[in-house]
């Protein structure tokens, strides 16, 4: 019994002059050691420790077999399976290590380092000078693809190879001296010097990844886009497109924002090709404009300019610099207003990119003000109001101008009584033309009341997994016809089409010069399930009653005679289906608008598809339109994507003419990105021809 005391007594005391050397170091030096075993040697004035080493300050951890700390010198040297933990940052694993007191690396032999972006570089020595705060490594492999034991440094996508490479902490890059960059271990590019960012640099200047294509328009081209970062919230996009065919072109985005504005302005310049209509083909300086800025003063102020200008109609189209528009918008405004009250002030101008838009009809609006309020601030209120006061003056180079002024109040109150939803509303306008508006040249006013009743009964049916909802809707509306439509010249009401989104609107004339009148009576159903399993399907079918003739009202807007054609959709939603269609329906079930669309995905595949028919609506040289467009996107693996994407016109085609296609395969890894692309299109313009385009794009992730 006492030999096993003697041995507790001999364990503890140990222990506690463990405990005592290493806090003694922790105090004197900022760190905290653990090992298997510590010892001091008081002829060398050191300190060992063997077997799973451990030191810790505030900013590293180092983890070796076997470490030496000269307590005179202040210095560690770290022995075997070395492990230097950054805080926050990279991993550096070694299997020597020469360190000062603070953890700091003086001087490491074959030297791994695992980035905080999860690169990694390799050297065979490193040296920490801490009066330039750098650190040099010799004979340095920088890659991002993994190097483990189903992936040898064989079969490494790429790397970069280095007799030097210098990390200048300040300016936050490194710098190589005499680099290849390899890929699967062949040579293919030299540069003497090459440098980028370190992980720590979120946005650094320098050169993006270039991007390779050929067409039958440009020709070969290559794009190489710079970035600037002026600071943390401001940067500039330069992207230069040299093209075999078209020469040089520039293009800049810009991009700058604070507490109180944004600022996004893109714009381009090149001597290009132009192509007119009986006229010799020559070249000339192109370009555009899109500016958007917003600025927010105090008092809920905003003050903004949304420009987009081109120099001609083809130019953003030829140059993939379109997003579709058929118009391009040139607006300065200002707003100010809240929940209850908001007030605006807009100046509009337009451009025309189509033949459809002649350019002496586009109006020039100069300006629109508007202001709004209502009562919903008020907790007593027994019915809820809102007031609108408009003011437009619009002009035209065809010397149309109109001036007007529009007064609106709402007045409406929602009831309940035995389940039915119960809502009653008045609307009362005030319009006002000058001379200029009018057809006769003589000012006029307008005075247009409507009354309106809506109600509704949902009917809900509940069970464990499912519920089911069928709501009939109804509304009634009671007002004067409108006897100023031949007066008042039509600006802002000229287009309409009855679907299902605006079957129960209260007027869809979409402005102030027209709006519906008599009586109208909107009605229809909708149809709703939902089951536990998070599938949802829903339905409407509606129709409208006019009591006479609207002035836009028409066959191809969806009304022949008082009563509309039918309208309603379906849609079908759950976890793998997105699945939507709408549709109108004449009087003898013939189906005169057709809108499906379906989003399918799977673990590997997903699906797009979209059709639309327009019966008695011009497309080209048809009477209808009818487009369909479809795509997939198919995952082989985990790199390796392939997708397809087309637009076919089938209106009036025996044979539907695909007017666009694209084909993509990209691969993608954790260090590589790679992307082949092949389009054709064939959307006449003028100025550009059915084009072919073949493109290459590669990204090496890592700087």
């Amino acid at each position: 019994m006492l030999m096993r005391n003697n041995k507790i007594f001999k364990f503890m005391l140990f222990g506690a002059l463990i405990l005592i050397t290493t806090k003694l170091a922790y105090t004197a030096e900022k760190f905290f050691l653990s090992a298997d075993s510590i010892s001091k040697n008081e002829e060398n004035n050191t300190i060992k420790a063997e077997g799973n080493v451990n030191i810790t300050n505030n900013n590293y951890k180092l983890k070796a077999n076997e470490i030496t700390y000269y307590l005179k010198e202040k210095k560690v040297f770290a022995k075997g399976n070395v492990i230097i933990i950054e805080k926050n940052t990279n991993v550096i694993y070694a299997t020597e290590a020469e360190l000062s007191s603070d953890l700091k690396s003086n001087f490491i032999k074959n030297i791994g380092v695992l980035l905080s972006d999860n690169s990694r570089l390799a050297a065979s020595s490193a040296k920490n000078i801490k009066e330039a705060d750098k650190t040099i490594y010799n004979n340095v492999v920088f890659t991002k693809c993994k190097s483990c034991k189903e992936r040898t440094d064989k079969s490494i996508m790429w790397k970069l190879k280095a007799k030097k490479a210098t990390h200048l902490k300040k300016s936050k890059i490194i710098l190589y001296e005499n680099v290849f960059l390899e890929a699967f271990n062949i040579p293919i590019l030299f540069v003497p010097i090459f440098y980028h960012p370190d992980p720590s640099v979120k946005n650094k200047t320098g050169l993006l990844t270039p991007k390779i294509s050929s067409t039958n328009t440009f020709g070969t081209v290559y794009e190489q886009p710079i970035f600037f970062n002026f600071s943390n919230t401001s940067n500039l996009i330069t992207k230069a497109k040299l093209s075999s065919k078209e020469g040089l072109l520039i293009m800049n985005d810009h991009n700058a924002i604070s507490n109180k504005s944004n600022l996004k302005l893109k714009y381009s310049l090149t001597e290009g090709t132009k192509i007119r209509i009986n006229e010799p083909t020559k070249k000339e300086i192109r370009g555009h404009l899109d500016l958007k800025y917003i600025y927010k003063d105090i008092g809920n102020w905003v003050y903004g300019v949304n420009i987009k200008r081109s120099s001609d109609k083809s130019y953003l189209s030829k140059y993939d610099l379109s997003e579709g528009e058929s118009l391009l918008n040139q607006n300065i405004f200002t707003e100010w207003g809240n929940l209850y009250k908001k007030a605006s002030f807009d100046l509009i101008k337009f451009q025309s990119l189509s033949d459809e838009y002649l350019v002496s009809n586009l109006p020039f609006i100069r300006p629109s003000i508007s202001f709004e309020s209502n009562n919903l601030n008020n907790k007593k209120r027994n019915r809820n109001s809102s007031i609108k006061i408009s003011l437009n003056s619009v002009s035209r180079k065809n010397n149309k101008d109109v001036d007007s002024i529009h007064f609106q109040t709402t007045n409406n109150k929602s009831y309940l009584y035995n389940g039915f939803l119960i809502k009653d509303f008045n609307i009362f306008n005030v319009d006002a033309y000058n001379k200029n508006g009018t057809s006769n040249s003589k000012a006029l006013i307008k005075f247009f009341p409507k009354l309106g009743l809506e109600t509704q009964y949902p009917l809900i049916s509940y069970s464990k997994k499912s519920s089911f909802l069928i709501e009939p809707k109804i509304q009634l509306f009671f007002s004067p016809d409108d006897y100023y439509n031949n007066k008042i010249r039509n600006e802002d009401s000229l287009e309409l089409d009855l679907n299902s989104s605006n079957l129960f609107n209260y007027d869809r004339y979409s402005g102030n010069d027209r709006k519906e009148s008599g009586v109208r009576l909107n009605y229809g159903v909708l149809l709703k399930k939902i089951n536990s399993n998070k599938q949802s399907l829903s339905s409407s079918i509606g129709q409208t009653y006019n009591n006479n003739k609207q002035e836009l009202f028409n066959k191809n807007s969806g009304f022949k005679n008082k009563r509309s054609e039918i309208v309603g959709n379906i849609i079908f939603t759950d976890d793998s289906y997105n699945i939507s269609y709408d549709y109108r329906l004449s009087e003898n079930f013939n189906l005169n608008r057709n809108n499906f669309n379906v989003q399918t995905k799977s673990k590997n595949l997903g699906f797009k598809l979209s059709y639309i028919q327009l019966k008695g609506f011009a497309s080209t040289n048809n009477s209808d339109t009818e487009q369909i467009n479809y795509g997939f996107n198919y995952a082989i693996n985990k790199s390796w994507n392939i997708n397809f994407y087309q637009l076919r016109d089938l209106a009036g085609a025996t044979y539907s003419v695909p007017f666009k296609t694209n084909i993509g395969i990209q691969f993608v890894n954790e260090c590589t990105a790679l992307q082949f692309t092949y389009t054709r299109d064939k959307s006449y313009n003028v100025d550009i021809p059915a084009a072919t385009n073949l493109s290459f794009n590669i990204k090496l992730f890592g700087f």
